[in-house]
């Protein structure tokens, strides 16, 4: 009975360590990312692409980023997010992943800190194909868009998670998220 016992753990062990092998690409929003050099001026062009992956992910677990984006210009501006996810080895990574975003943290000023992750919830479900963001590109205002003052910035914080179902399939599984902003002049588009 005892050898039964044991047995039956080990190939627990065996299963928990396979799960929490999973991974996705490495790299979160390269070094700087706390600083303001890291800051993206989205007022200038139409449209901006940020590069979001991450790496050692295990089932339940989590990683944060933070992105500033700021208007140099001299109008305002609203603008909108949309992430667009790759499914090249065929394994569903991307099915697995919960993201969260949301500005910075209360209270947190001009420094707009994403430590205590407490921000106003801008998205909150699953990155699927093309489900993470907010608002919408098409011209004019949309439910969801977000507006930025003349010279003024925002601060986004970002939070993906490993669902705890991530099981064995998804071992050694990647993904590549592009988060694209639509931006556009609040004058003259109503």
């Amino acid at each position: 009975m005892p050898l039964a016992i044991l047995a039956g753990m080990l190939l627990l062990l065996t299963g928990v360590a396979a799960a929490s092998a999973v991974s996705a690409e490495a790299g979160i929003f390269r070094a700087g990312d706390g600083d303001r050099s890291s800051r993206v001026n989205i007022g200038a062009v139409e449209r901006q692409t940020l590069d979001l992956s991450f790496g050692s992910l295990t089932p339940g677990g989590a990683v944060r980023a933070r992105r500033v984006l700021g208007n140099d210009e001299s109008r305002s501006i609203r603008y909108s997010l949309a992430s667009a996810s790759s499914d090249d080895d065929r394994k569903g990574m991307r099915d697995v992943i919960d993201v969260t975003i949301r500005t910075a943290d209360l209270g947190s000023g001009d420094d707009g800190t994403c430590a205590r992750f407490d921000g106003s919830v801008m998205y909150d479900g699953p990155l699927g194909a093309g489900a993470a963001g907010f608002g919408s590109a098409r011209m004019g205002d949309q439910p969801g868009d977000r507006f930025i003052a003349a010279g003024g910035q925002e601060t986004l914080c970002f939070e993906m998670r490993m669902t705890l179902a991530a099981g064995n399939e998804h071992q050694a599984a990647k993904t590549r998220t592009h988060w694209t902003i639509a931006a556009e002049q609040v004058a003259g588009n109503p």
